[in-house]
């Protein structure tokens, strides 16, 4: 496809190199750089120090990392958007680009993966939930605990796929950025460049909503039963030490679960403002999928440094001192009665 809509124009002499797609390209592969090794090990740390204490995380934790791997790995080497805010439009810079996969399915393989991090909060907090004796509405079977994630799993491959199907004309979507952006960087004229909404569209709108909404209710309901219990519900099964643990415990998923989405937060919060102003401003969108991309490495260090295992483990491959026996013992004693995790 050849875009027939380029002009030469003066305005792209005050684009900076922090406006480039080779700025963008270069900051994504050191990310990757970095996020990379850190992720594999902390695959390895969940495999090989998690505690018996901890076995009824450690499925959740290592599907958990799979998925923020994996949307680690969109940003910064598999498409490596390149966005151009205040539309929702853009050019892939990464090895999905070069092989010749679609930017639509891209975008759709994102979002996808984007819900996946949704449906790994509700598996976290019905696993803390599933740990509180004095809940009995709760999943008890293994079984239904499989089918009823495996079915929010095709949720969030089905919810945003009607969207997808829909074939767009590019050339009046591209008409239609060119009327908000007048004076794109060069990159937007790349044959790859794909326009994915002009504005208004229902079908996207009722997808994203009716997702979301189905992740937070969901969470809402563990999360919050589980405090119920825990605050309001007095009984003899679940003294007040238990109870303070179990708090704790909640909280280190809560921040495990809420601490990386900062880096997705300030982005998003950007390309609102950029779409109700309609402003423009290359290396501002460069700098904010940057950040975007940094989630991978937020994540990874919550789940390294938030459970108390994992912490020892890297504080001990970092200065060589090995944990003291006697008191990994005594905690892991504790822990073990109440089968939940340490902090």
């Amino acid at each position: 496809m050849e875009w027939l809509d380029y002009n030469e124009s003066k305005c792209r002499e005050n684009y900076t190199y922090f406006g480039s797609a080779d700025y963008l390209r270069n900051a994504y592969h050191l990310t990757a750089f970095l996020t990379i090794p850190l992720s594999l090990f902390t695959f390895y740390t969940i495999v090989k120090v998690t505690p018996k204490r901890m076995r009824s995380m450690k499925i959740p934790l290592l599907i958990a990392h799979a998925w923020s791997t994996n949307l680690d790995l969109m940003f910064t080497v598999y498409s490596a958007p390149y966005i151009f805010f205040p539309s929702a439009s853009g050019v892939p810079l990464g090895l999905l680009g070069a092989v010749g996969v679609g930017v639509k399915w891209q975008s759709y393989w994102g979002q996808v993966s984007v819900t996946m991090m949704g449906v790994n909060f509700i598996m976290l907090y019905e696993n803390r939930q599933s740990q509180i004796t004095t809940i009995k509405l709760k999943i008890k079977k293994k079984r239904t605990r499989l089918v009823y994630f495996t079915l929010n799993y095709l949720f969030a491959f089905i919810v945003m796929l009607p969207f997808y199907l829909d074939n767009t004309d590019q050339v009046e979507m591209r008409k239609i950025v060119l009327a908000r952006i007048p004076c794109p960087t060069i990159e937007f004229f790349d044959t790859k460049t794909y326009v994915l909404l002009k504005g208004g569209e229902v079908i996207p709108f009722w997808s994203i909503t009716i997702g979301f909404s189905f992740v937070i209710l969901q969470s809402f309901f563990f999360l919050f039963h589980t405090i119920y219990h825990l605050t309001i519900i007095s009984s003899a099964k679940l003294s007040e030490a238990t109870k303070n643990l179990q708090k704790k415990f909640l909280s280190s998923v809560s921040l495990q679960i809420s601490i990386p989405w900062i880096a997705i937060a300030f982005p998003v919060a950007y390309s609102m403002y950029a779409d109700k102003m309609n402003y423009y401003n290359q290396a501002y969108n460069n700098n904010a999928m940057l950040i975007m991309a940094n989630h991978g490495l937020f994540s990874t260090c919550c789940t390294l440094f938030i459970y108390k295992p994992y912490r020892d483990f890297v504080k001990q491959v970092l200065t060589g001192q090995k944990e003291d026996r006697r008191q990994s013992i005594t905690v892991g004693t504790v822990a073990s009665r109440i089968g939940s995790i340490s902090n």
